[in-house]
């Protein structure tokens, strides 16, 4: 039976350039550093699939994340991820030879489609088969750069763009056409991936830890953090599993979830008003919240662990009114019940098939 999903292919621009005007060795570790990055990043939802040379395809299937803006996230992770590692390499060589100073020419770009495909099984691999899974690799021969002047993007097909409801997450998105042999005119949408980075340097980081947390709670649950991290950002979930009347996002920002998003949950006459101060997707976020007349700031992390499992964290900071121990002890014994539903939520959501684990 044939699948939807998402089909994504990353590629090191300037590669050719690069290496023919470098020194080989230095070359091809940097090289491999940039690679061997973008390999330990891909996680849940995608799946990867091969190699084209410089570049990496994997696909997403349409049931393996729940959110349009997580599957964005995951994507603009890929180039912050490269962008990291390209910088510390920068940083931290001392190396005059051209391998190394021309580290900067060397960027990412990515090509994404939607559509079908069967899984074939050969040997010990599966491949992926069908017409929609050939496009992203017709896509990365374009005219993105000559047109638009933009070196790093994520490229679209509008198939793509419109089953992630595109233009509603992103600042601006270029409009673009190219057209293939046997495939014939193809028009798609850019994102520009460069003002992502410069968000990522600009942000002001807000955190609690576990060692200042005036309440905390850690659960360990067998699921990836992206899957986890979609329960806890959609407030429709989070009031699910903690039992919650209703929980509503109240802020006129539109969009994605961010910094500044405001939120309200309620259970009887408990109401929780929270504003996210700072968000670095799969990894944590920080709200500031008021209940019970207490205003405090609460950090929500997820930790991989070894063995596949993940380690949620919630850490509340100590509230700036004078609370009683018997409030505090509250707080905590709410906290504990209501996480302590998290895992079977997310059990009963893949038992129902509305989420999945490829």
């Amino acid at each position: 039976m044939a699948l939807k999903g998402f089909f994504v292919i990353t590629d090191i621009s300037g590669y050719t350039e690069y290496l023919t005007r470098s020194e080989l060795d230095h070359a091809n570790e940097i090289l491999q550093s940039l690679f061997d990055a973008q390999l330990a990043a891909i996680k849940h939802p995608f799946v990867l699939s091969g190699f084209r040379g410089d570049a990496i395809f994997m696909y997403a299937p349409e049931t393996n994340f729940i959110q349009r803006q997580s599957f964005l996230e995951a994507l603009e992770n890929f180039y912050i991820v490269f962008r990291g590692t390209l910088q510390q390499m920068q940083y931290n060589t001392t190396c005059t030879c051209r391998a190394c100073k021309n580290m900067s020419m060397l960027d990412l770009k990515m090509c994404i489609h939607y559509g079908e495909y069967l899984l074939q099984k050969l040997a010990d691999r599966e491949e992926l088969l069908g017409a929609d899974v050939i496009v992203p690799h017709r896509m990365l021969k374009n005219h993105v750069i000559e047109q638009t002047g933009i070196a790093s993007y994520a490229l679209f097909s509008d198939a793509a763009a419109a089953q992630l409801n595109l233009t509603e997450y992103c600042d601006r998105i270029i409009h673009h056409s190219e057209s293939y042999e046997h495939l014939g005119e193809v028009t798609m949408c850019v994102h520009d991936l460069r003002p992502v980075w410069e968000r990522e340097l600009a942000k002001r980081r807000t955190f609690v830890s576990a060692e200042e947390a005036w309440v905390q709670c850690e659960v360990d649950l067998p699921f990836p953090p992206a899957l986890i991290w979609e329960f806890l950002t959609k407030p429709e979930l989070e009031a699910g599993f903690l039992h919650y009347d209703y929980a509503l996002r109240t802020d006129d920002l539109g969009g994605r979830l961010r910094e500044e998003s405001q939120l309200h949950c309620a259970h009887g006459d408990m109401h929780v008003y929270s504003r996210i101060l700072d968000w670095k997707p799969f990894e944590y976020y920080t709200l500031e919240q008021n209940v019970l007349g207490l205003n405090y700031i609460c950090t929500r992390r997820l930790i991989p662990a070894e063995d596949g499992k993940t380690r949620v964290g919630i850490y509340i900071g100590k509230p700036i009114e004078s609370a009683p121990q018997a409030v505090q002890q509250f707080v905590q014994s709410a906290m504990d019940e209501g996480y302590s539903g998290l895992e079977p939520f997310i059990e009963q959501e893949i038992a129902s098939g509305k989420v999945t684990l490829s």
